[in-house]
């Protein structure tokens, strides 16, 4: 039952039959022969195969759990074992995506190790959807990203930070002129002074009839734009979407178009003041940085001092 689990796994994972092959470095057919040996060893599916992607059925979800206890109850050994035999030397490994593993996360590893010698941290970009698989199958002990949308309950999490949205636009936009009481400027955000009240927030009624640089799809950044539009009444017109918010603040520094970041970018990027800043009038105007990890009873001595350490050392998010 559990002699192909890695096969059942694979294919839960990458919600595909032939995703999953490539990724074993086998073939199509050799895979879905094993899929269906348990399948009939289990005496029901595992998969629905009518949908798309591929789905868990009821059963299918339940050997999933249980194929997951199974790992982590290996991983558990493998770690424990691992410390034993390191004598007291421990290895935290940590993923993250692109922005935070360039600007936020090197100071507070460098800081962490020169305090606690015995640990050795190895860090892991990748992108939301990868991150979340690292952290499931044990490749990572733990990941720091933006909030993301979806059942997590195989994980623990906190809030590490909050961190106000802002909309960016090229000085030389003509609209700027008529938005004099709403601009804001790169050194007013990147003080924190921003967040005075005598800073009025802007509608994105006002923005209607621009080019917008978006996020793909799925990231948070994208779901919170698309609701703040909705509930100004703007469809937006989008001139380009990107995978990550700096190369969007970028482009928009070069004048293409405004785009929408988080105001503690402005603490780690040294730029010349080519853009305004505008508050957005919208609750959702706003991301949550989260610390994803194992539950609580799957966690070493060794990640729980680094998480502990990351909730003493907050990020700058003005």
């Amino acid at each position: 039952m559990l002699k192909n689990m890695d096969y059942v796994y694979a294919v839960y994972l990458n919600q595909s039959f032939s995703k999953a092959a490539k990724a074993l470095y086998i073939s199509q057919p050799a895979l879905s022969a094993a899929i269906k040996k348990v399948e009939v060893e289990v005496g029901t599916p595992l998969f629905d195969r009518g949908t798309n992607p591929i789905s868990l059925t009821e059963a299918g979800q339940y050997y999933i759990d249980s194929i997951e206890n199974i790992m982590q109850i290996e991983d558990n050994m493998k770690r424990k074992f691992k410390e034993l035999s390191a004598k007291n030397k421990f290895t935290i490994n940590i993923g993250a995506a692109s922005f935070f593993c360039t600007y936020v996360l090197p100071n507070l590893i460098q800081d962490f190790e020169e305090n606690y010698p015995q640990y050795t941290i190895n860090l892991l970009e990748a992108n939301a959807d990868d991150l979340m698989k690292y952290l499931k199958s044990g490749v990572v002990d733990l990941i720091i990203d933006v909030e993301t949308k979806g059942d997590h309950y195989h994980f623990d999490s906190l809030v590490w930070a909050k961190d106000d949205i802002l909309l960016v636009i090229p000085k030389q936009a003509k609209m700027n002129d008529s938005l004099k009481d709403y601009r804001l400027t790169y050194d007013t955000v990147r003080s924190g002074n921003y967040r005075d009240n005598r800073y009025l927030k802007v509608n994105l009624d006002a923005f209607k009839g621009e080019k917008f640089l978006l996020l793909r799809e799925g990231n948070d950044m994208y779901n919170r734009s698309i609701r703040m539009f909705k509930n100004a009444g703007v469809k937006p017109k989008i001139s380009m979407y990107l995978d990550q918010m700096l190369t969007a603040f970028l482009i928009a520094c070069k004048g293409v178009g405004p785009t929408f970041v988080r105001a503690s970018l402005t603490n780690y990027i040294d730029l010349n003041d080519g853009v305004y800043f505008y508050k957005i009038d919208d609750s959702n105007s706003y991301q949550n940085i989260k610390i994803y990890h194992k539950k609580r009873n799957s966690r070493s001595t060794s990640i729980q001092d680094f998480i502990n350490y990351l909730g003493q050392h907050k990020p700058k998010t003005i």
